[in-house]
């Protein structure tokens, strides 16, 4: 299975993004009104300039308290951002995610940005492409 066939399953096909100068708490906002756990920070010529998790925030509150709400997203990304091809392998993915410890992967083809995975949807597809594999063969023995 492949990262292109994890993202046509998805509900929303539509990447959460914000600026750098996005303060902290209104991205903090947009995550939660979007309901996302990333969020894609895009630099001034629209190019991903870094990424922000809800446990970055979370880090970032515990060493900076209330002033973490007025910081921009550039004081605070994760930079550079690993990002992944849709012809990638999701097995292969989930192998790169675990041992980097990340869990979001911006999806990126011919330069543009395309989608976002994390690790709850390529563990999804791998137990529902398992799950249809069993029933395949208890209807194949059965048969």
């Amino acid at each position: 299975m492949f990262v292109s066939q994890v993202l046509q399953n998805k509900p929303v096909h539509e990447v959460v993004t914000s600026g750098e100068d996005t303060r902290v708490a209104a991205a903090a906002q947009l995550m939660t009104e979007r309901g996302v756990g990333a969020l894609v920070v895009l630099g001034r010529g629209g190019d991903i300039a870094g990424i922000v998790t809800e446990r970055d925030i979370l880090r970032r509150f515990a060493r900076h308290g209330a002033q973490l709400g007025g910081m921009r997203l550039t004081e605070i990304m994760s930079t550079p951002v690993e990002t992944v091809h849709p012809d990638a392998r999701i097995e292969d993915l989930l192998q790169r995610m675990t041992l980097k410890r990340f869990r979001h992967l911006p999806v990126v083809d011919r330069g543009r940005l395309v989608g976002i995975v994390s690790i709850g949807d390529l563990v999804k597809a791998i137990l529902q492409e398992k799950t249809a594999e069993a029933e395949s063969l208890r209807q194949y023995i059965n048969s």
